[in-house]
């Protein structure tokens, strides 16, 4: 996920969205006030705040974190991410499917048994069944869902996609024997992921085919909360689901009785409101320029997270001076991590692996390109490029311009000749990635949509998936060799073999081909009221609302 999906404005920039998978920083279960947490206590209204409204309550049209963590709360799929942080986080667990799917020898066909006694909210008050999943993968579709992508790989999806008509073949619904079948086209070991995030929530047959953020029986829940009022730009309030029964620990009763979220609440007010007593919880991280004062002052109230994310600057391999591989290397060699992880206010470590480390073990870390500006000034030489004129860009929401002017010193430093070239964020991403634009250099970034490390390595580097509109692979790296282990790892189980063969990826990617710069795995510190406790912070869905609790 790029940044303007998963939004984080109090960090400026400094973190990025999407899509997800940290370690809980300071504690996998931590509590505001620290210390011995006790046991929990059942009850009370969670005070929170946010900056904006989230960008839908709406399982097929929310993309943001902010989103995610509300439905979260409120809606189940077949499958889930376990309620854990850290590596447990990561792990596919059954959800509303009674057990994780039976897989076809080739790979192609997950079947799944859906769970008995699952209620829908008021007001429909209804098992849910099959072909609820079915109905909701589909609508998908019919709501050009910004998930699309991830389920397109489903025998007939294409041709649905087109026409929608006649539902997805691929996908066989048997209310009466409780289970529900996805053919797909390929063998697909990421489909179980896919399964676990929001997109594929399910909501009843006949839920409208628009945005239901705001029609309030459309906004049908299976979790332990429902959303019962959302006032956009004033208050969004969540209450206990009356239908719900706990069915496994992944899905567990929550311990508030609600929550109230108010509306337009900019980053530096929740921090005066938290200190004074007015706000338990926000949803976004602290203001950096807050940081070491509350650390200092309300330690046990800070949370610093760690997250499944990359900054970095791509190198375009069709463009000269980057064409040649020598060029690629001097930059990795000239560039003082530790100095950008500086600019970066140091929220994060400094890194030069494609994959974040929580993603162990398919995270290794390698270090082939220790700070050394002479051997990067003999690497141009030897490549004959000195002087060739290179544009880096960047988009205007601090502080990548001044990352970007870093590296600008950088590449002049060693025989380059350069200038920056700043965008407006909000066409940044878009314009990057469009090949008329065809940058030499540049910065971005990416977060999980999902935790696992091929989200990382084929999003960002598989020639096959270049395109010409919208490309993630900015730096048009394409290695046949590394194209095909891609799609072989992507074939493979989750599991440990397939963890192995991205981090084998990583490592030559990084040392043979150079087509990026990783620099900075960013924290997400968060501050929180002295009587919240239950934090558990999931890689993918973010601090989890039913696991919190208020001490009396």
């Amino acid at each position: 996920m790029r940044s303007k999906v998963m939004v984080f404005p109090a960090l400026l920039g400094i973190l990025v969205i999407g899509l997800l998978a940290g370690c809980g920083g300071s504690s996998s279960s931590s509590g505001g006030g620290g210390g011995d947490e006790g046991t929990p206590v059942d009850g009370g209204i969670l005070r929170a705040a946010i900056n904006d409204n989230p960008d839908h309550i709406d399982p097929a049209l929310s993309y943001t974190s902010e989103g995610w963590q509300i439905l979260e709360a409120t809606n189940n799929g077949l499958l889930s991410l376990k309620k854990a942080s850290g590596a447990e986080g990561n792990k596919v667990v059954p959800d509303i499917a009674e057990a994780l799917p039976k897989i076809s020898d080739d790979g192609k066909t997950y079947t799944f048994k859906v769970r008995r006694g699952v209620k829908f909210s008021p007001p429909v008050n209804r098992d849910v069944k099959p072909s609820d999943f079915k109905f909701s993968i589909e609508r998908l579709f019919r709501v050009n869902s910004g998930g699309l992508a991830f389920y397109k790989g489903i025998v007939g999806a294409d041709e649905y996609a087109k026409t929608r008509k006649g539902g997805i073949s691929g996908i066989i619904a048997d209310d009466k024997k409780g289970t529900i079948t996805f053919k797909l086209t390929e063998a697909d070991g990421t489909f179980p992921m896919f399964m676990a995030i929001p997109f594929a929530y399910a909501l009843p047959k006949g839920t409208p085919d628009k945005d239901i953020s705001s029609v309030p029986d459309a906004r049908v829940a299976t979790g332990p909360y429902m959303v019962t009022s959302y006032t956009p730009k004033q208050k969004l309030q969540l209450r206990r689901n009356p239908s719900f029964k706990e069915w496994t620990d992944q899905s567990p009763n929550g311990h508030l009785d609600g929550i109230d979220i108010a509306i337009g609440v900019d980053p530096d007010a929740a921090v005066n409101m938290t200190v004074n007593g007015d706000l338990d919880w926000y949803f976004t991280a602290v203001p950096p320029a807050r940081l070491t004062q509350l650390k200092a002052q309300y330690g046990d109230q800070v949370n610093d997270y760690q997250r499944n994310n990359i900054t970095y600057f791509f190198m375009n391999e069709r463009k000269a001076p980057f064409d040649d591989l020598r060029v690629r290397q001097a930059v990795n060699y000239a560039t003082d991590r530790d100095a950008l992880v500086k600019i970066f206010g140091g929220q994060g470590e400094p890194t030069e692996n494609i994959v974040p480390p929580p993603l162990k073990p398919a995270y290794k870390k390698h270090e082939y390109y220790p700070y050394d500006l002479a051997k990067a000034k003999q690497l141009i030489k030897q490549a004959g490029v000195e002087g060739t004129d290179v544009s880096v860009w960047t988009r205007n929401q601090e502080p990548f311009p001044k990352a970007t002017q870093y590296m600008a010193s950088v590449l002049n430093q060693i025989g380059l000749n350069a200038t920056v070239r700043v965008l407006d964020q909000s066409i940044y991403d878009d314009t990057i990635s469009n090949q008329k634009t065809d940058p030499q250099i540049g910065i971005n970034d990416w977060s999980q949509d999902y935790p696992e490390a091929g989200n990382f390595i084929d999003t960002l580097l598989n020639g096959n998936n270049i395109v010409s509109i919208g490309n993630n692979n900015q730096a048009n790296a394409d290695v046949p060799a590394l194209n095909a282990q891609i799609e072989k790892a992507n074939r493979m189980p989750l599991g440990d073999a397939r963890d192995r063969m991205w981090a084998e990826l990583d490592s030559e990617y990084m040392k043979q081909n150079a087509p990026l710069v990783p620099f900075l795995n960013a924290s997400y510190p968060k501050f929180n009221g002295p009587n919240l406790r239950g934090l558990v912070f999931n890689p993918t869905y973010f601090e989890l609302f039913p696991s919190m609790w208020l001490e009396k």
